[in-house]
């Protein structure tokens, strides 16, 4: 009797393992991760800290060694040469601690006014109109049937790094599900015409395209800007630069800061004005 109860026991914990071991060798597979985009991958480096030293550097060197660094491909605007900056001057000296990569190539471009933004092609530097214009017409496919507005305009944002902006207030408007086809179009174009299908509005303000409803977007209109500009700037547009700036010096001036700009066009050098005095006036015919 008892020899049975402990074969019988046996075999139930034999079997009972068995039936485990089957269970563990097939788990239920576990849903694949979200695939992130490279923008939001070069967002994550951007977020992270770190320590920066340049010491006689030009910008040119300073991005070259950023992008080696970071793996982020990163384009500095060949026409910053337009605005009295020369890239390859060795002008750049700073020492950072601990710091957020995004805020250490804020300090990096300050003195120069120059300004960054994330694309699908990775970082921008130029002036910060030509950044908002080359982020905002970045050339765009829309595909969409019956997707609501909101997850359209949140994945735009998340494959071109836009700061594209769904006012909160419109709650189930921005639910309604929208049908468009748009092939090769800038993303701020194509923004405004999904806008116009949900029947809400977008207005640009400055690298902010926030969509609202008509109503309130008539009453912010005053406030916005318009559509970003297209093209290069003029050759000999300066923008206003700041002179000097805390830890970085400019070369040219014993590191105390200042830039040479290039003189406005159409005046000629070396020709005084002829005093008041001296004019003579005209005889009528």
């Amino acid at each position: 009797m008892n020899r049975q109860l402990v074969f019988g026991g046996v075999f139930v914990l034999l079997a009972g393992v068995w039936g485990a071991n089957r269970f563990m060798a097939a788990p239920v597979p576990a849903d694949p991760p979200a695939a992130s985009t490279p923008i939001e991958s070069w967002r994550k480096t951007l977020d992270q800290t770190c320590d920066l030293v340049f010491q006689n550097r030009s910008l040119k060197e300073v991005v070259d060694e950023l992008k080696e660094r970071t793996k982020i491909p990163i384009h500095l605007d060949p026409n910053v040469m337009n605005f009295g900056i020369n890239p390859h001057d060795p002008s750049v000296n700073i020492e950072l601690k601990q710091v957020k990569l995004q805020d250490a190539l804020r300090r990096i471009l300050a003195p120069y006014n120059l300004q960054y933004a994330l694309t699908r092609e990775g970082i921008v530097i130029s002036s910060e109109d030509l950044v908002v214009a080359r982020q905002l017409r970045q050339r765009v496919r829309v595909d969409w049937e019956g997707t609501p507005f909101a997850e359209v305009i949140r994945r735009l944002a998340a494959e071109t790094g836009a700061n594209l902006v769904v006012d909160p207030r419109l709650k189930d408007k921005a639910q309604v599900a929208i049908t468009l086809k748009l092939d090769d179009v800038p993303l701020e174009s194509a923004v405004r015409l999904l806008a116009e299908v949900a029947d809400l509005r977008a207005l640009r303000m400055n690298n902010i395209l926030f969509i609202t409803s008509a109503e309130r977007a008539e009453r912010l209109r005053a406030d916005a800007d318009g559509p970003v500009p297209s093209g290069p700037p003029t050759p000999g547009t300066i923008p206003n630069l700041p002179i000097g700036g805390p830890g970085i010096g400019f070369g040219g001036f014993g590191g105390g800061g200042g830039i040479v700009v290039p003189g406005f066009p159409g005046i000629e050098p070396g020709v005084p004005p002829v005093p008041e005095a001296e004019r003579k006036e005209t005889p009528a015919r």
